[in-house]
């Protein structure tokens, strides 16, 4: 389990960003963040894998408090796929991939040819094995982000953090990622995203986690929250739920 207990953090002095934030999630599910952009879903995210540390509040992974564990040892139970990211250097498709594997050797130690070859089957999956030798810095938004999961897999940890891993996909994309997600997280991994799209938060997701102004505004079991006054108090727009085909589909009014 990962439980977070009373979290706040701030950027600026007396602003805070996130404001006494609860909730837990266990291996076997798949949670979705919905927010507003500036809600603080990015900021929850960062706190929860150590790249920012909470000036208030304890995150718990297992039985340990993640600020007594050092990056390496995080690594090792969090992967993550950020919202944005450049390499500084011109590494290759491949190697970007096999840096998963990076929290487990020992200093100086480089990834060796059964890695390589992981790596690559990972991009087989994604169906991206044709990009293995280009530069990731010359990648689409799109082919980035499929790179960027890859490697996350490619980390093979317990608990897997995304922050909008379906923005820069086109919508065949999304739906064959969420439902790798899904699969994932019934495999017994822990999965939490940001999303997006309440839509694919509804389809895919066990547990939903609504932010909105730093705070939590409901949390529970998708059939609890995803509800139209909860959307429409987060969105702050006139929604409705309706059910098609004994599926439930969001849209605006």
């Amino acid at each position: 389990m990962i439980k977070v207990k009373n979290l706040s953090f701030s950027y600026e002095p007396n602003k805070k960003t996130i404001d006494d934030i609860n909730f837990s999630f266990n291996k076997g599910e798949l949670v979705a963040l919905l927010g507003p952009n500036g809600s603080g879903k990015t900021t929850i995210l960062k706190c929860l894998n150590g790249l920012l540390k909470p000036y208030f509040g304890e995150i718990y992974i297992e039985d340990s408090n993640i600020r007594h564990l050092k990056n390496r040892e995080i690594a090792k139970l969090i992967s993550v796929v950020p919202q944005e990211h450049a390499s500084v250097f011109s590494y290759s498709v491949l190697d970007i991939v096999s840096m998963g594997v990076t929290p487990y050797l020992t200093l100086g130690k480089m990834p060796n040819n059964k890695d390589y070859e992981k790596a690559f089957e990972m991009l087989k999956f994604f169906n991206i094995g044709k990009l293995s030798e280009k530069n990731f810095n010359q990648l689409s938004g799109g082919e980035k982000q499929l790179v960027l999961i890859a490697r996350a897999l490619m980390q093979d940890t317990d608990y897997l953090v995304m922050d909008e891993p379906t923005s820069h996909l086109d919508f065949k994309n999304q739906y064959l990622l969420m439902k790798e997600m899904k699969k994932l997280s019934e495999e017994g991994k822990g999965v939490i995203t940001a999303l997006h799209d309440p839509n694919l938060a509804l389809r895919f997701c066990d547990k939903i986690i609504m932010v909105k102004n730093g705070q939590i505004i409901s949390s529970g079991e998708k059939e609890k929250v995803m509800n139209a006054k909860n959307l429409q108090t987060l969105y702050e727009v006139d929604i409705s739920v309706d059910y098609i085909n004994d599926k439930s589909i969001i849209y605006i009014n």
